[in-house]
């Protein structure tokens, strides 16, 4: 009798292991948007705005929508990313916004944007994209004084 009690449990528990896992694998996966890969330029006076930030609000959004967002590299070009979910952005219409601070604004009391302020807000910016469900790769960004 003790011998069919200490294997009893022991059968179990692989089942139950496998239940748990199964459990979380599906309730964990999935729990973001769908996202599509999204790569651009920003260019301002036709010269790549290294170091700058693209942030993408979605058109008609609520302020708790996804921005999807990225850094300005060296040639200009950006890749957005969508925190907390990965790389890439929801298919979709998007305002964008840039904003180009010195390297070393976070040291600084009042860093100035080395860009025209109307870049930097969402109501007064011009520039529009849209994320399409698939591989994107967008047309430069070119911005002027």
């Amino acid at each position: 009798m003790i011998l069919f009690h200490h294997q009893r449990p022991t059968r179990i528990c692989p089942t139950i292991v496998a239940m748990g896992l199964a459990f979380l694998l599906t309730s964990c996966g999935g729990g973001g948007p769908k996202l599509y890969p999204v790569r651009g330029k920003v260019l301002f006076e036709n010269q790549p705005a290294e170091g700058g930030t693209v942030v993408f609000h979605p058109a008609g959004g609520n302020a708790k929508s996804p921005k999807p967002g990225g850094v300005v590299a060296a040639d200009g070009s950006f890749t957005l990313h969508t925190y907390p979910h990965g790389e890439g952005a929801p298919a979709g219409d998007y305002g964008v916004v840039v904003t180009w601070f010195p390297p070393d604004a976070r040291g600084q009391e009042n860093p100035k944007n080395k860009l025209p302020a109307r870049y930097a807000d969402p109501a007064q910016s011009e520039l529009n994209a849209t994320v399409k469900p698939q591989s994107n790769e967008l047309e430069p960004f070119r911005l002027t004084r």
